[in-house]
C-alpha cells in the first residue's frame, strides 16, 4: 500500500472561511486527498430561503474554491459529499462539478483512492428532531424515532414540501439495508469508509449531556466488515465531550474530528498505519 496523507473534516456548514482554511492547509501539508464527510453548505437564516442560499453558495463560494485548488494541485483528489443539513434538490450542482472534474461524490460510491486501497460514503443519518429528511433513514429494524418541535420537510424542484416521517422513512431502506448495499459495492478490508452518523457508543458520538446518539448500524457494519478506517462527523461537540476524535472497534480506526463555529477542526491521517494529527 502506497504512503498517502488524507486531509479530513466535515460539518463545514458553507462557512466560507473553515473551506479556505482547509484549502490551504491541504496545500501546505502536500495531502494526496482532500475529503469532507458531509455537511458541507450554509444552515442559517429562515429556513424557507435555504435552498436558494445553498444553491448560490454552490455556485459562488464552493466552485470557485475548487476551480483555483485544481489549478494548483492537479494531482490531489477532492472528495465529498452531503450530511443531513444539505438539500438534496441542489445535488445536480455537485454532479455537475464532478463532470467537471473538480471533485468526486462519495455517496454510496467507490473511488480508487491509493494503491490497494478505495473509499466509499454514505450521507444518511438515523431520525433527528430537525426538519430536513432528506438525508434521514431509519437506523435499522428498530425503527427508532426522534420526535422534534421542527416540521418535517424534504426539498424538491418546488420548494419544501411537508411529510409524514414514518411514510417516508418506511418508504426507503433502512441505514442498515443501504450500508450492506455499500460493502457489495467495495471490499471492505480494502476500503476507507466516509459515513457521516458515527457509530453508536464510542468516543465519537456523544452530546453535551453524555448521551451516545450514533448509529448502531453503523457499528454493527464496522464489527462485521472491519473496514480499515471509517470517517465521520454529524456530532460536533463529541470530541470536546469525550476528549478523542478516534476510537477503534476490532481492529477499525473511527474518527469524528468534530466541528466548532470558530476554528476549524480537521485530522491528517497518514496511511498506511492510520496515524492521526490533529489540525
Amino acid at each position: 500500500m502506497a504512503d498517502m496523507r488524507i486531509l479530513y473534516s466535515a460539518d463545514l456548514h458553507g462557512n466560507p472561511a473553515f473551506y479556505r482554511k482547509l484549502i490551504a492547509l491541504a496545500t501546505r501539508k502536500k495531502a494526496g486527498a482532500v475529503i469532507v464527510g458531509g455537511d458541507l453548505l450554509p444552515k442559517t437564516g429562515e429556513y424557507k430561503n435555504l435552498i436558494s442560499e445553498q444553491r448560490q453558495f454552490i455556485l459562488n463560494e464552493l466552485r470557485p474554491s475548487l476551480v483555483s485548488f485544481r489549478r494548483k494541485n492537479p494531482r490531489t483528489d477532492v472528495l465529498l459529499m452531503m450530511g443531513n443539513d444539505d438539500f438534496q434538490v441542489n445535488l445536480h450542482l455537485l454532479e455537475d462539478m464532478e463532470e467537471e472534474g473538480l471533485l468526486k461524490l462519495l455517496h454510496m460510491r467507490v473511488h480508487h483512492l491509493t494503491e490497494g486501497l478505495f473509499i466509499a460514503g454514505y450521507s444518511c443519518v438515523r431520525p433527528t428532531p430537525f426538519s430536513c429528511k432528506d438525508w434521514e433513514r431509519y437506523d435499522d429494524e428498530q425503527r427508532i424515532l426522534q420526535p422534534g418541535p421542527y416540521k418535517p420537510v424534504i426539498s424538491t424542484a418546488n420548494g419544501l414540501i411537508d411529510i409524514n416521517e414514518q411514510e417516508w422513512y418506511a418508504s426507503h431502506p433502512t441505514m442498515e439495508e443501504d450500508l450492506e448495499q455499500l460493502a457489495q459495492m467495495s471490499d471492505p478490508k480494502r476500503t476507507v469508509y466516509v459515513l457521516h452518523d458515527p457509530p453508536y457508543d464510542t468516543n465519537l458520538d456523544l452530546l453535551f449531556n453524555g448521551q451516545h446518539i450514533g448509529s448502531a448500524a453503523v457499528r454493527r457494519f464496522i464489527e462485521q466488515h472491519q473496514p480499515p478506517a471509517v470517517l465521520s462527523g454529524h456530532i460536533h461537540e463529541s470530541p470536546k465531550v469525550s476528549g478523542k476524535v478516534m476510537d477503534r472497534i476490532g481492529d477499525t480506526v473511527c474518527v469524528n474530528p468534530g466541528q466548532t463555529e470558530a476554528i476549524l477542526q480537521a485530522v491528517m491521517i497518514e496511511i498506511p498505519g492510520y496515524r492521526l494529527k490533529l489540525l
